[in-house]
């Protein structure tokens, strides 16, 4: 939305707190927005009072508590520096210098402190649109967003919600979060994130911030709300004792896998489109796929699903991830269009022994033969969270 403008006083934020606010937070509130309006809500004149918002998101310095900590402690640093080595310079020229330095950092008040503090992104929401529900933040690494989905469907399960918004936000975008991921030599030297591409060497880290609007089927259905799609099964696990956090496991994904398909009371053989974790690392890619090959299974008589991912459009959004891959799933059931995936020229030999097949080119859902059913993956450090649709 290039040209979509933030406009704080909407929202009842005064214009002079917006310059030293985090970016997500508003980012994050004024999105919200948008989905309840996409969802009708003001139209309908729903009552929030039993509305939950749940957001994943990382513990990642961002742009405002840089400035932050630059100008509380850089310009302290600068002083003593000053101080050490020009000792001719007055007191008063030395405060001179600090300030300067902490004036052209930008703000950093009463005002903008409470828009620094990562985990209040939930509770501004919940204040600024009157959310009567729980409201948290959640860190599950790269499945974050998906957690939060889960967590929402468990909300509207207990009836301690009738409406929950659950989604994820990654704007940690600085040279420390980049240096990471290359020291882990995770970053692709191509620059392309290639999904289960034979040529795949890595991911690019992207930026996001997405959220959906749940409600229990039967409740949307009597309210005759716009369904883009509807969750039948949630599966959760991490991969126990292996090699490293960092090295993924089949046992653990299977067992995620067999707990979404068991809580959807479907067989495996019901499947049309997997939106994969498929960050493009040759690893990470080659153990999802042998975890599909077990669980699947190969059936010649069977038409091949598609398998695809949203990273190669936007980038690896970390706990923002998975809410896009979801978003991606819940319009091309929506729309009945099987989605392409960018960079896939050569996929994986390992793909021919499974029931799945990389989507290089758009189809009509209709006229595939297959299923309208979807199922969504976001693995984190460790652990995952598949999605069954």
């Amino acid at each position: 939305m290039p040209d979509h403008q933030f406009d704080p006083q909407r929202f009842g934020i005064l214009p002079l707190a917006v310059e030293g606010t985090e970016p997500d937070h508003l980012l994050t509130l004024d999105l919200v927005h948008q989905a309840l309006e996409d969802a009708a809500v003001f139209e309908k004149k729903y009552s929030l009072d039993k509305t939950g918002i749940i957001i994943g998101k990382g513990n990642y310095v961002g742009p405002g508590a840089t400035r932050a900590i630059e100008i509380v402690r850089t310009g302290e640093q600068i002083s003593s520096i000053l101080k050490d080595l020009m000792p001719q310079l007055s007191e008063a020229e030395i405060e001179k210098v600090k300030h300067e330095f902490q004036l052209r950092k930008g703000r950093f008040s009463a005002d903008t402190a409470m828009g620094l503090i990562p985990n209040l992104v939930a509770s501004l929401v919940a204040n600024r649109l009157n959310l009567g529900g729980l409201a948290f933040t959640l860190d599950a690494a790269c499945a974050s967003s998906l957690i939060a989905v889960d967590h929402g469907v468990q909300e509207l399960n207990s009836g301690r919600c009738d409406m929950i918004i659950a989604g994820g936000v990654h704007l940690g975008q600085n040279a420390a979060f980049w240096s990471i991921f290359s020291q882990l030599g995770a970053l692709s030297k191509q620059e392309k994130i290639k999904p289960f591409d034979q040529n795949a060497d890595g991911l690019i880290i992207g930026e996001g911030c997405g959220f959906v609007v749940l409600k229990r089927l039967e409740d949307a259905i009597r309210d005759q709300d716009k369904i883009y799609s509807v969750i039948r099964g949630v599966g959760i696990s991490s991969d126990g004792s292996g090699t490293s956090v960092m090295s993924p496991s089949v046992k653990g994904q299977l067992k995620a896998i067999t707990e979404a398909w068991k809580n959807a009371g479907l067989e495996s053989k019901n499947i049309g489109y997997l939106e994969a974790h498929g960050t493009g690392t040759p690893l990470g890619d080659k153990t999802e796929v042998e975890t599909l090959k077990q669980f699947f299974g190969q059936d010649a008589d069977l038409p091949k699903a598609g398998i695809g991912s949203v990273k190669s459009n936007i980038g690896h959004a970390m706990p923002a991830a998975g809410i896009a891959g979801l978003i991606k799933s819940s319009l091309a059931l929506y729309h009945g269009i099987i989605p392409p995936t960018l960079h896939c020229d050569e996929p994986l030999a390992q793909l021919a022994e499974t029931r799945f097949s990389a989507v290089q080119k758009a189809a009509d859902w209709n006229q595939s033969g297959l299923p309208k059913l979807a199922a969504v993956n976001a693995f984190g450090f460790g652990g995952l969270m598949p999605m069954w649709y």
